[in-house]
């Protein structure tokens, strides 16, 4: 997904003569990331429900969706 966003964005670059080199993460970066996201996604639920905040809850809901679909982007499902 990552790949095909940034391709799109070469292409719409090229036509306005816009020069921007884009970041293209690896499996590891990718991997690293799903983690924080868990983590902070954890934490923000946990407290969400702690505080009975019902914000705090979805923003971490939100994050631990996120974590999820960065994992499955690196491709750490775990199996080889």
């Amino acid at each position: 997904m990552i790949k095909e966003r940034n391709h799109a964005f070469e292409r719409m670059n090229e036509k306005l003569g816009i020069s921007v080199s884009l970041p293209n993460p690896g499996k590891n970066t990718l991997k690293t990331v799903s983690v924080c996201h868990f983590a902070a996604g954890a934490g923000l639920a946990a407290a969400g429900v702690v505080f009975s905040s019902k914000w705090c809850a979805a923003l971490g809901c939100i994050s631990i969706i996120s974590s999820v679909v960065l994992r499955k982007e690196g491709g750490g499902d775990g199996k080889k």
